[in-house]
């Protein structure tokens, strides 16, 4: 049997889109590595994030500003109405594309074309790495 190979980028998406789909318990060996442990706190933290703008009964919380650093890094600012306060979270640019597809996903917002392009090319890359392909439900 092959040795399955998951890579990191699409590993984030599915465990901000999908968390349950890769538990840690299911899936130790996968998080023993310490690069991976870091992917998984990553991803706890922008579905925090996600929370954080998505629930409607918490009172009006947007994101407030948007800037791309010089490093490509994403500087994000939104408020937390509920709590009364402006956060400010920095995001690689796979991140902050996930984090919008998510909140395009809740109804929150727009995805642009390029950062549904990103997410669901990574998620294609998990899917070919997972040995799944579309092909194989089409029948082809």
């Amino acid at each position: 049997m092959s040795e399955v190979v998951v890579e990191n980028d699409a590993l984030f998406c599915a465990l901000v889109l999908a968390p349950t789909a890769f538990s840690r318990n299911r899936f130790f060996r996968l998080f023993e590595d310490p690069e991976r442990r870091r992917l998984r706190r990553r991803a706890a933290r922008v579905r925090g994030i996600i929370r954080q703008l998505v629930h409607p009964e918490r009172g009006t919380s947007e994101i407030v500003g948007e800037r791309v650093m010089e490093d490509g890094r994403v500087l994000l600012r939104y408020t937390v109405a509920e709590m009364g306060y402006l956060r400010t979270a920095s995001l690689s640019r796979l991140e902050a594309s996930v984090l919008r597809y998510a909140l395009s996903r809740a109804g929150v917002a727009e995805v642009p074309a390029d950062d549904k392009k990103s997410v669901e090319e990574a998620l294609a890359r998990l899917g070919r790495g997972l040995g799944l392909t579309l092909e194989d439900e089409r029948g082809a």
